[in-house]
């Protein structure tokens, strides 16, 4: 066999593998659920007043989540507050779909051209002189092959645990975050 003929053949084995592993990923992703809920809980010393307007201030978020690069207001006058974060990942547009200060507030993704989706929901709960915040995660992943590979490298509840860890350390506490039971 020749060097070229066997170059040839690895090549053609390499790609073969390559082809079979992204069907492998889309036929194990086309049988997980497109749609998942992931929640988790903090309790934290500050007021519900000053965690809400920690939370609610999607402007200045990139000064205490270390996963942000920026945040840029994109609301149109009289319409529904709109935002893009931008990280690692790229710009990420969200819309506030509701607010009821300072108890709950939900936000969703609004680009239909993302591989994910969802909304996200915030609600807190006066605890003593404190707060109880539970961020819950109801999203989905439209493409199998990233669903295959968000079971093999990924947890929604990952981010949550994350946004809520930066949380109370903008606040100056070190509340731990816990996943909530489904």
């Amino acid at each position: 066999m020749t060097a070229r003929s066997r170059f040839r053949t690895w090549t053609l084995a390499a790609l073969g593998a390559i082809v079979g592993l992204v069907l492998l990923l889309l036929l194990v992703g086309m049988f997980l659920p497109r749609d998942h809920t992931a929640r988790a809980t903090i309790e934290l010393a500050a007021s519900p007043e000053r965690v809400w307007a920690v939370v609610s201030d999607f402007a200045g978020a990139a000064r205490w989540r270390p996963d942000l690069e920026s945040v840029r207001l994109d609301t149109a006058s009289g319409g529904p507050i709109r935002f893009v974060e931008t990280s690692d990942e790229g710009e990420i547009p969200f819309e506030v779909v509701s607010q009821d200060p300072p108890r709950r507030q939900i936000v969703r993704v609004i680009d239909d051209g993302l591989p994910f989706g969802g909304t996200w929901t915030w609600e807190l709960v006066p605890l003593g002189g404190g707060t109880g915040l539970t961020l819950t995660e109801d999203g989905f992943t439209r493409n199998p092959v990233y669903r295959a590979l968000g079971l093999l490298f990924f947890r929604p509840t990952e981010s949550l645990i994350r946004y809520l860890g930066a949380l109370a350390k903008a606040l100056g506490e070190d509340a731990e975050p816990v996943v909530a039971p489904e």
